[in-house]
């Protein structure tokens, strides 16, 4: 018998937990299957994958010798291991091998987690919070997010217990966020603030009446003084071009500054209240010929940003905000109406988003020797605050019917001193406002204590999520009966105990019962899933009627909250943290190998995959679309960069795909292909792992210690390809690469910023490369710098022998592991919604819920009704 024998069967027998090996019949034990078909590759010697099987403890107990199981356990299910090459074992050992190793991880995972309480108490993530207090509060557009720590990211999400720590430092944060949001949410003044509506135009900002072309510089329209039977020559045809439709006389025309951040302001009015207002603006594009107006050459689009005023007055163009991007017609001014939050001194910004950087401009000239296209501005509109009913909404949802009353120190002068004032004496940037009221204006009571009552009563069970108990709510009076004992007005009394409230841990955290959950629990958690925010009176009546657990209650508001507009908010928390779109800005490509870049290109990538992922939820759509499909969700800027015409204006819509086109799902879009990059070259390591982990559910094994990386080579000299090799040739690796790699040489048909290529772009002297002719969709104002270096190879093996040419052969042979592709997805929206991993003991419910729904057609709408109804996600 070998020594290695030996060791393997005594760390075997020494399991704490594992069940004797059981022979498969005609067999030897697990042991003999070890030393047959595993040792000649994962022993001490040559330790291939970086498993050594000898030395690998059978203590089930241990967590990461328990992990490692987990992992033997998977490439052997997956018959991966032993690998096709080598002998093939009987079925039957390894049956039994696959036995014994879920017995003993099922029974040493049940050893030490308590099923009652799998998920651990946690707090609401940064968006939860904002989120729950704008939907409590009825505060639509209140921004807390930025004033929070950051969270941070277990098991690929942030709504992970393990990731959800507090410290002082949170502490002291949600203070300052829970006063911000009562400062803005309680009303000041006994009439609602002043409806004022104000045109205004970028002409009445600069001086000089030159923004944007270079350095600040620009052209106004109106120094040109066309006669309004002006002629403009087409190529086909003379058309009229009348000044007055287009209000000439006021717009301002803007062509691309080399800076693609200038952002233009309407810096009149900076906003006073906090609140919804309306916006209306007339936009249009034309052609400039050194002065001459032309029509365009087709729609432009402009984006709106609200940015947030510096101390000195000035706007922080890097902390703006998009309110959206609208469009330019050609010479036909086009009104964009729509109503948006606004908060306090914010100004409004203009972008001309789709027109490419000027790097050419003649400055002796100025715009005048200037040849290119323009988008004109010919005013803004706001009109606001807008409010419905005074006091608005969110002061009635701490105050009721109490109206605020001008501020009296002496109100109670036989029983208190003179009275503090509320904290916050004036509507915010009131005080040069003409319909200021005078005085200081709060919320009183003639009868405090029980309007304390009243009041906490009402507000605690909407702020906690669930029933209050007696001595909870009588804990809170005795803070406001304190504070007015004290000295404070009836305002300030209830502010610190709303304040309190909204820092405790009944608000700040999800909590939950042990075991199954209760009707309000699972209201939240289904709120929490699809909202990101507290239940709504529908669900909190359900559960207080004890009825929200009956499947046919639980289909119907699955569907309902699905089918609200909140449901964006799943959309884009989902998406940003599955597909890692939270990081698309990390790394901004070279300017000179990709001078086609653009922020409105990145900003129409990351609303292609949220709108294509809401696509899928809302047709109930299969996983194979996950990887192929015959439509894509694109805008003009988005059929440009990938070829495909026909596509006119901002607005994401779905776009029928022509045969052949690898283009609309996940695997091949845009934004994908960039946070799988670095902004200079792409590698197939890093996009393959993403594949696994993300799409496919099976993360590969980080690299072996001190493995070194591949530099990046800009130079064109070599391929990614043959810089992988020696990874590739080395016994430790090739395992690994082997399932890596195909999916990662299928999308180098994709360059760094998710373009199609056929060869690889370069900078630098060497003489195999050749300077690049000007793409078609690069804007003909971009200057081309790169060159053409080698051709790149799409082909492939799959980890299973077969072999694909191309990245549509790819997406066809994934695409047939739709069961493999819905499983993960399921796992996925396990792990996001319950705020837990998934066990090696959960798989067989993922298993059933993924079966489940493919039995009925495999959508992934179904997939969500089905976790609803689970007990995985039922349970704590």
């Amino acid at each position: 018998m070998s020594p290695r024998y030996l060791a393997a069967l005594s760390l075997l027998a020494c399991a704490l937990v594992a069940p004797p090996p059981a022979r498969a019949a005609g067999e030897g034990a697990p042991t003999d299957y070890l030393e047959s078909y595993c040792f000649d590759c994962h022993d001490g010697e040559r330790k291939k994958g970086n498993l050594d099987l000898t030395a690998l403890h059978a203590n089930f107990l241990d967590a990461d010798s328990f992990a490692r199981w987990v992992k033997v356990y998977d490439r052997v299910a997956a018959g991966e291991m032993p690998p096709k090459k080598k002998e093939r074992p009987p079925e039957a050992a390894t049956a039994g091998l696959q036995q014994w190793l879920k017995d003993a991880l099922l029974k040493a995972e049940q050893a030490h987690i308590d099923p009652a309480n799998r998920t651990t108490l946690r707090r609401m993530t940064r968006g939860e919070y904002e989120n729950t207090v704008r939907d409590l509060l009825d505060l639509s557009g209140i921004m807390l997010q930025a004033g929070l720590p950051a969270d941070g990211v277990a098991h690929g999400f942030d709504t992970n217990s393990d990731a959800l720590e507090i410290s002082h430092v949170n502490m002291a944060k949600y203070l300052e966020a829970a006063d911000r949001a009562l400062d803005m949410a309680i009303a000041t003044q006994p009439v609602a603030p002043t409806v004022q509506k104000e045109r205004m135009t970028l002409m009445d900002t600069y001086l000089a009446g030159y923004i944007g072309l270079q350095n600040g510089e620009c052209v106004l329209l109106k120094d040109l003084k066309p006669d309004p039977n002006f002629h403009i020559a087409d190529s086909d045809q003379t058309q009229k071009f009348d000044s007055r439709k287009c209000d000439h006389n006021s717009s301002v025309g803007i062509f691309r500054h080399e800076d693609e951040s200038f952002l233009p302001q309407f810096g009149q009015t900076a906003i006073l209240y906090p609140g919804r207002y309306r916006i209306r603006t007339s936009l249009w594009s034309f052609g400039w010929d050194k002065g001459q107006v032309l029509p365009a050459r087709g729609t432009e689009a402009a984006r709106l940003s609200a940015i947030q005023l510096r101390e000195n007055g000035r706007g922080a163009n890097d902390g703006s905000r998009t309110l959206g991007y609208y469009d330019a017609p050609s010479l036909a001014p086009r009104v964009h109406d729509f109503e948006t939050w606004l908060n306090y001194k914010e100004i409004i910004g203009l972008n001309v988003a789709s027109l490419a950087p000027i790097t050419n401009y003649n400055r002796k000239d100025r715009a005048m020797g200037f040849t290119g296209p323009g988008i004109a501005n010919d005013w803004l509109e706001i009109e606001g605050p807008l409010n419905d009913i005074w006091p608005p909404e969110s002061h009635r949802r701490l105050f009721g019917e109490l109206a605020p009353a001008e501020f009296n120190p002496k109100e109670h002068p036989e029983t208190h001193p003179p009275l503090r004032p509320p904290l916050k004496q004036e509507i915010i940037g009131a005080r040069n406002r003409v319909d200021r009221v005078a005085g200081i204006w709060t919320v009183q009571s003639a009868e405090p204590l029980n309007d304390a009552r009243r009041l906490l009563a009402s507000f605690l069970p909407r702020a906690f999520r669930h029933p209050v108990e007696p001595e909870v709510l009588d804990a809170y009076v005795a803070q406001a009966e304190e504070r007015l004992k004290a000295g404070d007005c009836f305002e300030l009394a209830m502010r610190y105990a709303f304040r309190a409230a909204l820092c405790s841990t009944d608000f700040l955290y999800h909590v939950e019962p042990a075991g199954k959950l209760d009707e309000y629990a699972l209201a939240s958690r289904l709120s929490y899933f699809f909202w990101n925010s507290m239940p709504d009176d529908t669900l909190t009546q359900l559960a207080a009627a004890g009825k929200l657990h009956e499947p046919e209650n639980l289909r119907v508001q699955t569907e309902r909250l699905l089918k609200d507009a909140k449901a964006q908010r799943f959309v884009e928390d989902f998406t940003g943290q599955w597909l890692r779109l939270r990081e698309l800005s990390k790394n901004d490509p070279d300017k000179k190998l990709y001078p086609e870049f653009s922020p409105y290109l990145q900003d129409c990538l990351r609303n292609e995959t949220i709108a294509y992922f809401r696509a899928l939820v809302e047709r109930d759509l299969d996983a194979g679309h996950l990887v192929r499909s015959e439509f894509g969700m694109l805008n003009e800027k988005l059929g440009q960069f990938y070829d495909i015409p026909g596509i006119q204006g901002s607005a994401i819509r779905e776009v029928a795909l022509p045969p052949g086109c690898p283009r609309g799902p996940f695997l091949t879009q845009g934004a994908i292909l960039k946070v799988t990059a670095n902004g200079t070259t792409t590698s197939p390591v890093v996009r393959g792992a993403f594949v696994m982990a993300r799409l496919l559910g099976q993360p590969p094994e980080p690299p072996p210690p001190n493995t070194p990386a591949v530099e990046p080579d800009v130079r064109g000299a070599k391929t990614i390809r043959e810089q992988l090799d020696k990874h590739r040739n080395n016994a430790t690796c090739a395992a690994c690469h082997a399932r890596i790699d195909p999916p990662g040489f299928a999308l180098e048909s994709f360059d760094v910023i998710g373009g199609r290529r056929d060869r690889y772009r370069a900078i630098g002297e060497d003489t195999d490369t050749e300077f690049a002719p000007r793409p078609d969709n690069v804007d003909p104002a971009i200057r081309i710098r790169f060159k053409l270096a080698q051709p790149v190879d799409a082909s492939g093996n799959m980890a299973d022998g077969r072999k694909f040419t191309g990245i549509a052969d790819y997406q066809a042979l994934l695409a047939s592991e739709k069961s493999l592709l819905l499983r993960n997805l399921a796992q996925q929206f396990a792990i996001y919604a319950t705020g837990r991993e998934i066990s090696f003991g959960d798989r067989l419910a993922i298993a059933e819920l993924a079966a489940s729904a493919e039995k009925k057609g495999g959508g992934i709408r179904t997939l969500l009704h089905g976790l609803v109804e689970s007990t995985l996600f039922q349970q704590r």
